[in-house]
């Protein structure tokens, strides 16, 4: 690798890492000035592990008294001292500037404290792939004391290297002409250094700024106190580059020299730029922004901060964020949280924090120590987003989600106890007209058809409030219903309940009048249950309120519009807030056993969403409770005046049943022969097609049940439509989702009938088919 017999000292170090670690430094430098400080710092201090010493010649241990390879890159540590080590530090500052040599006077120390000053020229080469750092030595203690005799000399090389980073010309103050520049000037002004050597330095300040710069030149000279400095833009022929131009000068005895040093801004404004940058988007980020110092007291809180809150930054700067904390905030949770933050760790969490107003909410937040270079927390950052309306919007989803599975559930169980209930009705009923009156077994058997219809409307109130029962809706004055209700409930309440009522008049919903009227009686029965034995007040209120889009969503994800708003109020014990998000659940109730289902205002619930509507609950204990319904305010218009009753006829035809259920089938088949008609039933679908196809479709009417294992009752009806076009099908049904009264005459059915049903109520249907309506 080198002559061993050379008389000057030397040394050949491998510094391929270190070469790949400087490359990956610049690529860094480009990306995050911050994070390429940091990475050069921790290179200085590391850089030793990544040069590898290859070999060193006898003049070297000569020189230095020492072992010839193993100390030629420790030479030049000062471990005593923890300095990074001068050698390394000399070939990353070469590497990062892509120098091909690198050269700085060393001072070894030896045990006596003796003094070698100490030469070191470093070239860097490549061969096989591989970087290598050839370095000679020159002992220049002699020379060093020789130089410093050498006043003039020596003057020169400080003023040149004193800041070698920044672009350095010295010129001669009497002339003006450079006599010396530096690499960096070079680069600078993109011009090479015989180019610059001799000219007038005037020449290198654009034509505005020449001017300037000539009195900042002669103020400088002239003054003693050379520590002002000028900004000014010089033009390198390709770009305007910022630069701060500062001078100093030295006087010898044969020359006046002057150093003027241009110090590139680009960097500097790019950081400021940053800075401005990160500034902005913090005063205009959505989020609110809180810094704190280490002991918690507030130094800066961006706008967001003032409108989420409503305290102003003069109010908070100083003091501590608990000026927030809510009764509802856990101490627990802020000593974790301080434990957290406190020892350097991220925290993130959800706060119930106070406005300034006294208004609660929620927020979400990230607190984040800032630490210095040395690892200290110097600051807290807290970036909070308030959460409130989002929390709202996922309790009403969740409280959607759970009503759809249960009225989910609720459509199966009611098709299959549907289907019990009517043949339990129906033989109640045929058993009946066989019984004498004023027997124990005909009153045994009221109470079997009482029961059943109970049943029924229980199965009724589970569609209702999961919104898949039938309704009639019409346009209707809402505050007549509200008064009929009253009155009947001021007749079943207690003297000491006091019912109260403001009503707007003229208010119209498009509704199923029932459905309303069940509604009120129910919350009104709620009211009523709430204020106990002691009595209380109700006040119920209707009015027309206008709905905007944002507010809508808040409420119940209503659309905007006008809609009628009825509010029911009770002075009562109130619910408590743990009850409040299950209230409309199913079965669930505060009451006593006997004292309600829990179906009440799950049934509120179903109609009033079915109907496109929204309800919202205020209560806290000891308060009172108040149910807010909003129901979409409807136009105008004239009612159609309903159907006078039905009565059954007593005539002959051919009826074909077809249902699943043989109890059901027998049931019908009795009433319906009882009447006069000649009936065939099946309990199997496919047997009924043939049966029909057998009769040329000639039969007055077909019964058919709308679920069944083979085909449904739809698909039966197409098969019956090929065969005769003309026939006349009724379908029963326990729960459909595709038939409904509404849509049956549409689907081309000649009529529907919900399950349970009584003997009354079929005969009545299958006379209305056949023979019309008698009133």
């Amino acid at each position: 690798m080198m002559p061993e017999n050379s008389q000057i000292a030397a040394f050949v170090l491998d510094i391929t890492q270190l070469h790949k670690a400087c490359n990956r430094l610049k690529q860094l430098e480009l990306a995050d000035l911050d994070e390429y400080l940091s990475a050069e710092r921790t290179l200085l201090r590391q850089g030793e592990a990544l040069v590898r010493s290859i070999s060193a010649n006898a003049a070297f241990g000569n020189l230095v008294k020492r072992d010839t390879e193993k100390d030629c890159i420790e030479l030049f540590s000062d471990r005593e001292h923890g300095d990074a080590n001068a050698l390394i530090q000399q070939l990353i500052s070469g590497l990062l500037k892509e120098a091909e040599a690198v050269r700085f006077e060393y001072e070894l120390t030896d045990a006596a404290g003796n003094v070698q000053f100490l030469q070191v020229f470093g070239d860097l080469y490549q061969k096989k792939k591989k970087i290598y750092a050839y370095f000679t030595i020159i002992d220049t203690t002699d020379q060093k004391k020789q130089l410093l005799r050498l006043h003039e000399s020596m003057e020169k090389y400080q003023l040149l290297m004193a800041a070698y980073t920044d672009a350095i010309v010295i010129i001669d103050a009497r002339t003006g002409v450079i006599q010396e520049a530096n690499p960096m000037a070079v680069s600078l002004f993109a011009r090479s250094e015989a180019d610059l050597v001799g000219r007038d330095h005037m020449e290198l300040y654009g034509d505005g700024d020449q001017e300037k710069c000539k009195q900042f030149y002669e103020q400088q000279i002239s003054s003693n106190n050379q520590k002002e400095s000028l900004d000014l833009l010089i033009s390198n022929k390709r770009e305007l580059i910022p630069v701060q131009m500062s001078l100093s000068s030295a006087v010898t005895d044969s020359r006046h020299l002057v150093q003027i040093t241009f110090h590139d801004l680009r960097s500097r404004f790019k950081l400021e730029e940053r800075r401005r940058l990160l500034a902005t988007a913090v005063e205009q980020a959505a989020e609110s922004v809180m810094i704190t110092d280490p002991e918690g007291s507030i130094e800066y809180v961006n706008p967001a901060f003032e409108d989420i809150t409503g305290y102003d930054f003069s109010e908070v700067v100083g003091k501590n964020p608990n000026i927030l904390k809510s009764d509802e905030a856990s101490g627990m949770q802020s000593k974790l949280l301080w434990k957290e933050i406190s020892h350097g760790k991220v925290w993130r969490g959800t706060f119930t924090n106070k406005k300034k107003d006294g208004s609660l909410y929620k927020e979400e937040a990230t607190i984040t120590p800032v630490k210095d270079s040395k690892g200290e927390i110097q600051h807290f950052v807290a970036v909070k987003r308030d959460i409130t309306k989002q929390l709202i919007l996922e309790k009403q989803i969740r409280q959607s989600q759970k009503m759809q599975a249960i009225g989910t559930l609720a459509g199966g169980v009611a098709h299959d106890f549907n289907n019990i209930l009517t043949a339990i009705l129906g033989y109640a009923e045929l058993t009946q007209v066989l019984c004498q009156k004023d027997t124990v077994m005909h009153e045994n058997l009221s109470e079997i058809i009482k029961a059943s219809e109970r049943a029924g409307k229980l199965i009724d109130q589970i569609l209702q409030f999961s919104r898949q029962s039938e309704k009639s809706t019409s346009n209707l004055l809402i505050d007549v219903i509200i008064k009929e209700a009253l009155k009947l409930l001021r007749a079943s309440l207690p003297a000491n309940i006091d019912i109260s009522s403001n009503l707007q008049q003229g208010v119209r919903v498009k509704a199923d009048p029932t459905q309303i009227h069940q509604v009120i009686m129910n919350l009104c029965t709620n009211a009523y249950q709430a204020l106990g034995d002691d009595g209380g007040e109700i006040a119920i209120g209707l009015e027309t309120v206008e709905i905007s889009a944002r507010r809508g969503v808040e409420i119940g994800n209503i659309t905007a519009g006008s809609y009628a708003k009825l509010t029911v109020r009770d002075t009562g014990v109130g619910i408590p807030d743990e009850y409040l998000t299950r209230i409309f659940e199913p079965y669930f109730t505060t009451k006593s056993v006997n004292q309600g289902t829990g179906l009440g205002l799950s049934v509120v619930h179903g109609i009033i969403n079915d109907h496109l509507g929204a309800v919202n609950v205020e209560s806290s204990p000891g308060k009172g409770t108040t149910f807010i319904l909003y129901l979409p305010e409807a136009e105008d218009e004239q009612t159609e005046a309903g159907n006078g009753d039905v009565r059954p006829v007593f005539a002959g035809g051919r009826i074909l049943i077809v249902d699943d259920e043989p109890p059901i089938v027998n049931f019908q088949t009795q009433v319906l022969e009882h009447l006069g008609y000649h009936v065939d039933a099946f309990t199997r679908s496919r047997n009924a097609v043939e049966r029909f196809k057998e009769e040329g479709g000639r039969y007055d009417l077909v019964i058919s049940d709308m679920g069944m294992p083979e085909i449904t009752g739809l698909q039966l009806f197409e098969e019956f439509l090929q065969i005769n076009p003309e026939v006349k099908v009724l379908l029963c049904t326990g729960f459909s989702k595709q038939v409904t009264r509404e849509n049956a005459t549409e689907l081309g059915l000649a009529g529907y009938l919900a399950k349970p049903f009584n003997a009354e109520e079929l005969a009545i249907e299958v006379s209305r088919i056949l023979h019309g309506e008698i009133e």
